[in-house]
């Protein structure tokens, strides 16, 4: 048995926290609670790869280091607000935004390279975060208006110093003037930025290196050239900090069990300026309201956010209503939940986005984790039912659908 200081965080609802938690201790997980945030864990012990748990399988945790999680704590968007997300992938902060912000709100997640991007989109959808809608800029290069973001979340491309524990070599790596491109390129995301925030608004600039020249020297180019003033921020309980500026924070990770992370809270001083709503866009393909979808599909999504579906290209995407609010020139994708063929709608197995949040009679609920695992390496369960999918929980987390062959039903994620 490995014993292990690495972090996650859940991925659920308060009253469902018992139910994951329970699936990790049955295959022998071990943790304590982190002080900074409810849905904070760190191992204690680890019998097998955490990746590999259950709760992993069905998107219910995100191994994630500690210090990661700061910015989106720290930029704190309430519930119902919009979030910029420029640097995004893989999604560990996106996601976390995503539950910020909650199903009234939107995360905007953008990521310039496509291989990282289509990491980015698969995290969100095993995650569950429909609220997410992705895009792909360089980040200097968004196509959004000036002073109209209020929640922006930068987590800069960085040299990496703070990792050495997992990249011993990243200071070799980035040693001396190599981290020049990278801070210019700093600077280009923190001008940009600069300018589509709103006066008031909240931008966190983060980064996982401890080089003052792409922290301090970058926070003080905002100060003295962008026109920001620093934003106080918490000092998070269960870490340890080296003196920073004012507004910023920066991991001390040899003290805090943690990477060296540094962050630091940025605002615009000014007038709120009044946005119109852009008139709604025509979407590129074919609309199914969630009414049409469900006829077609036999899904049911009337708790999710207000949504519409979107077929094109073959593909099938949940558009929240949020992005409405979206400037017309901006490219971006939905919620990939599917494949269109010959006319028919086929979401993706396994996608437990559309399992009612209550099982009905038709459910099958297992208490036990092992009878979890016993359907996962093919065992079926006998089912007298009509339906095509019948409902999969763990108590009350739901976990997907299983597939109808007969008078069996069986798990099947293809």
């Amino acid at each position: 048995m490995k014993n292990a200081t690495r972090s996650f965080r859940l991925v659920c609802q308060p009253d469902q926290i018992p139910d994951v938690e329970t699936l990790l201790e049955a295959e022998g997980f071990r943790f304590h609670h982190e002080p900074f945030s409810p849905m904070a864990r760190t191992l204690t012990a680890e019998p097998l790869p955490l990746g590999r748990s259950i709760s992993s399988r069905f998107g219910y945790i995100y191994i994630q280091d500690k210090s990661s999680m700061l910015p989106p704590l720290a930029l704190n968007p309430a519930r119902g607000d919009m979030v910029l997300d420029m640097c995004a992938s893989p999604g560990s902060k996106t996601g976390m935004l995503s539950s910020l912000a909650g199903p009234t709100g939107l995360v905007l997640a953008n990521e310039p390279s496509p291989d990282r991007l289509a990491t980015l989109r698969v995290n969100m959808r095993h995650l569950g975060c429909c609220n997410v809608i992705t895009c792909r800029y360089e980040g200097q290069d968004l196509p959004l208006e000036d002073d109209s973001w209020s929640n922006i979340l930068l987590d800069a491309p960085c040299s990496g110093w703070g990792t050495v524990d997992k990249n011993p070599r990243a200071i070799q790596i980035w040693a001396g003037d190599k981290t020049a491109p990278l801070e210019t390129l700093q600077r280009s995301l923190l001008a940009k930025a600069a300018r589509i925030l709103a006066p008031g608004g909240r931008l966190i600039y983060s980064t996982c290196t401890t080089n003052v020249r792409e922290n301090e020297e970058q926070v003080r180019f905002a100060l003295d050239h962008l026109g920001l003033l620093p934003l106080p921020l918490p000092q998070f309980a269960g870490f340890s900090f080296a003196q920073s500026l004012p507004g910023c924070l920066l991991v001390d990770g040899a003290n805090s069990a943690a990477q060296g992370f540094f962050l630091a809270g940025l605002t615009k001083p000014g007038l709120v300026r009044e946005h119109k709503q852009p008139d709604p866009v025509r979407l590129p393909g074919q609309t199914f309201s969630a009414q049409e979808f469900s006829a077609l599909t036999g899904l049911d999504s009337t708790w999710l956010p207000p949504h519409r579906f979107l077929g094109t290209g073959g593909r099938l995407y949940l558009i929240v209503d949020k992005t409405a609010f979206l400037p017309h020139g901006l490219r971006w994708q939905g919620f990939g939940v599917g494949k269109m063929a010959k006319g028919a709608l086929l979401p993706y197995p396994g996608l437990r986005l559309f399992v009612p949040p209550t099982a009905d009679a038709e459910s099958l609920i297992l208490d036990e984790p092992r009878d979890v695992h016993a359907l996962l390496a093919g065992q079926s369960r006998p089912y007298e039912g009509n339906a095509k999918q019948r409902p999969l929980y763990f108590r009350n987390l739901p976990l997907g659908f299983l597939t109808v062959k007969g008078r069996r039903c069986l798990w099947s994620d293809r």
